[in-house]
């Protein structure tokens, strides 16, 4: 019965899933998120909304989350590039209990198990989520470290030439 409920709500749930995700960016960030769907105008939006779909999908489904991983990246990657706090990066999986409870809400008392087990399987992708946020800062500041090493190398360099041509001026030139 649950199943049905579900798939009959599925596009709403999806997009109230998608409107929730979007008000945890800034007003003008959430504005552009909103404006477009288009891939080329709108490539975060876009890969919000496939993401999330995915997601979604795979949960009624009951797709173990480490194979949703790569939905997961999609919609968590930006939120670690823009430095979300963890919870807000992760936290709208949770989100997904709440919209299922209230689309599921007059269905009676016997979906209580079924909403049980896609607790569980939600409970389980956001710990799949956390995992993906932290891989994504993990490789952000690996980047950042790496620059920080190019750039001090790239400052000794210019420092071992400046040493060396006035060295290189003060053998040249004349003694009194």
């Amino acid at each position: 019965m649950l199943d049905r409920e579900i798939a009959e709500h599925r596009d709403e749930i999806l997009g109230r899933w998608i409107e929730v995700v979007i008000e945890g960016y800034p007003e003008e960030t959430a504005k552009f998120l909103r404006s477009k769907s288009d891939r080329f105008a709108n490539p975060v939006g876009a890969s919000l909304r496939e993401g999330l779909a995915e997601l979604l999908d795979g949960v009624l489904r009951g797709v173990e989350p480490d194979e949703l991983s790569s939905a997961l990246d999609q919609v968590i990657r930006v939120r670690a590039v823009q430095e979300f706090a963890p919870s807000a990066a992760v936290g709208f999986v949770f989100d997904l209990k709440d919209l299922l409870r209230e689309v599921t809400k007059g269905a009676g008392t016997d979906v209580a198990g079924s909403l049980e087990a896609l607790d569980d399987r939600i409970d389980r992708l956001g710990l799949c989520a956390f995992d993906v946020y932290m891989h994504c800062r993990e490789q952000m500041w690996a980047i950042r470290a790496q620059e920080i090493r190019n750039q001090s190398l790239g400052i000794l360099e210019r420092m071992q030439e400046w040493r060396e041509k006035r060295v290189e001026n003060s053998e040249s030139a004349p003694r009194p």
